[in-house]
């Protein structure tokens, strides 16, 4: 059986084409069809430490990629603190969302700092950017649990010094990707945490009712046919009950924000507690097929407004 060959210099060609063609649509889209601006979230302006645990993760491809690596198990822990500005990017990262609803995320305060076999080291972390999907389905959290924030957190930020602990290293200008849970309206959260208290009200009256029906069948002296006929309609129709409840329980459970996510004081908005690190496995676009990410690790956030 023989092969066709594809000339290298076509398929350059091919996806120079497709780069113009695809690029000059979304120009076309944008005059043709403005799109609305979101109104900004109440998360701009605000100030988080960010606190980045890198090392391997379970289902990672780093080792893959770069054997050898973190196979010690070592962990390499950096922190910095960052606002999500509401100056507009001029970078479109297509993983983090649309360049038109994508920010600056601005880096302050001084270098992160860690100590290694060769003594204190500074990584120097420069300015990215940040954009707040709106997920419509289930997503699957850091633990692996399906949950429904109010909306998708992805940011970037370039590790322009690079650092290396061990076998656990972050080359120069690694672009680092942050993904997490964010609840950003804080009256809808209270409108939630007002209706879970009230379910859970209710479940507790539907099960009182069902252990006192039960009581009653258990009565040797209750031998009205009529009377156990009611009692096993009632019970039917506790168990419908209890049903819908324990849904409607469990749907608010994950639209709901983490006890342990962090929560900033002056406005209500919480982020969750922990969220996925990536990095990019190759040069290729992320509009073309073949783009990869690889796992290196979590991150956690706490709040710094007062």
């Amino acid at each position: 059986m023989k092969y066709a060959c594809v000339n290298p210099s076509l398929l350059l060609s091919l996806s120079v084409m497709f780069y113009i063609l695809h690029e000059s649509e979304a120009a076309l889209l944008q005059v043709r069809m403005p799109s609305q601006q979101p109104s900004l979230s109440p998360l701009v302006n605000t100030k988080w430490k960010v606190r980045l645990d890198i090392g391997f993760q379970p289902g990672s491809w780093m080792p893959k990629r770069f054997p050898g690596w973190a196979e010690s198990g070592a962990r390499l822990l950096l922190d910095t603190d960052v606002i999500f500005s509401k100056e507009p990017s001029q970078i479109r990262e297509g993983l983090v969302g649309p360049k038109d609803q994508t920010y600056v995320l601005q880096v302050c305060g001084g270098p992160s700092r860690f100590v290694s076999e060769k003594g204190e080291q500074q990584v120097t972390f420069t300015s990215g950017g940040w954009c707040i999907q709106r997920p419509t389905n289930n997503i699957k959290n850091v633990e692996g649990s399906l949950v429904k924030p109010e909306g998708l957190l992805r940011f970037w930020l370039d590790c322009s010094s690079g650092a290396k602990r061990r076998d656990v290293e972050i080359l120069p200008s690694t672009r680092i990707f942050f993904t997490t849970g964010v609840w950003d309206d804080p009256k809808s959260l209270q409108a939630m945490e007002t209706e879970y208290e009230t379910v859970l009200n209710q479940l507790t009256t539907v099960v009182d009712n069902t252990r006192e029906t039960r009581g009653k069948e258990e009565d040797t002296n209750n031998n009205n046919v009529i009377e156990q006929v009611m009692d096993f309609r009632k019970l039917v129709g506790n168990a419908q009950e209890f049903d819908r409840l324990q849904a409607r329980k469990q749907e608010l459970e994950r639209l709901s924000p983490p006890r342990a996510a962090s929560k900033a004081p002056t406005n209500g908005v919480q982020i969750a507690p922990t969220g996925s690190l990536v990095i990019k496995g190759n040069k290729i676009p992320d509009w073309l097929p073949g783009s990869e990410y690889l796992i290196l690790g979590t991150f956690s956030t706490k709040s710094l407004n007062e």
